[in-house]
């Protein structure tokens, strides 16, 4: 019986005003269409979300980036595809990042250059395709892992502070980012080689039987015309406009099979 559910939500970008922010929006969607059960939200960052899935706590994540391990902990409702993480950088640093002929990113090789300093969120997905990669990082490597009390809205900040050379960031993020501080006009994107597809994010609830039953309550609601339509509005308004118009066939097709209930789930 799934009576209470505790959300867990951190966005990438802090500091939009409440009710902004997708996970927001999600959760306000939900809660209406979702009668007999009290919603908490609390804010977590991606490391303590993940240990309170992974302990089977009745704990649902509001916007979690899918990949193999983390489907082992938990079950999905897919919410939307996010265009594929990019190189940040200072614009006067792109030159001393190893890029090809097609303007992208060697990644294995940015890796090794001890001498540029990269900066990630401990905990944090960087999806399928990079987090192999970035998991064979070991202790002596140039990336530091910060926690952060979001999903990462002070890497960028450090960025342009100097105190790091190139991050990897949604570009989504870097447009809402840009729409708060002007001098994020002084950052690049950088496609990284290999990493073209979108990445899909969803519901995250913990595989216990309550983990099970409240994601099938969820994904009953978001598994509608009604559903699929709200959760296109809402990416739609955070992509730039050159990100709608790369993955809108893509973008068409996530959402038409997300106006059902997603099978077998």
């Amino acid at each position: 019986m799934v009576d209470r559910i505790t959300w867990l939500a951190g966005d990438t970008v802090s500091g939009r005003g409440s009710g902004s922010r997708p996970s927001d929006r999600l959760l306000d969607w939900l809660t209406a269409r979702l009668p007999g059960i009290t919603h908490e939200r609390v804010v977590a960052n991606a490391k303590r979300s993940w240990m309170l899935i992974e302990r089977g706590d009745a704990v649902c994540h509001a916007g979690a980036v899918r990949s193999p391990q983390r489907e082992a902990l938990a079950y999905f409702s897919n919410t939307w595809p996010m265009p594929p993480l990019q190189l940040v950088v200072k614009r006067e640093r792109v030159s001393a990042m190893p890029v090809d002929a097609a303007g992208q990113v060697d990644l294995a090789a940015l890796l090794g250059r001890h001498e540029l300093k990269g900066v990630l969120v401990s905990g944090r997905s960087y999806g399928p395709v990079l987090d192999p990669q970035l998991d064979k990082l070991g202790a002596t490597s140039s990336v530091q892992r910060i926690t952060s009390a979001d999903f990462g809205s002070n890497l960028l900040p450090m960025l342009l502070q100097g105190r790091a050379d190139y991050a990897l960031e949604y570009p989504n993020a870097l447009a809402a980012l840009a729409s708060q501080r002007p001098e994020v006009a002084g950052l690049a994107l950088l496609p990284i080689r290999g990493n073209t597809e979108m990445v899909l994010s969803g519901v995250a609830c913990p595989k216990t039987p309550w983990g099970q039953a409240a994601i099938r309550r969820i994904d009953a609601v978001l598994g509608t015309p009604e559903g699929a339509a709200m959760l296109r509005e809402t990416l739609l308004s955070e992509l730039p406009a050159d990100s709608r118009r790369s993955y809108r066939d893509t973008i068409d097709a996530f959402f038409q099979r997300r106006a059902q209930p997603t099978p077998g789930l």
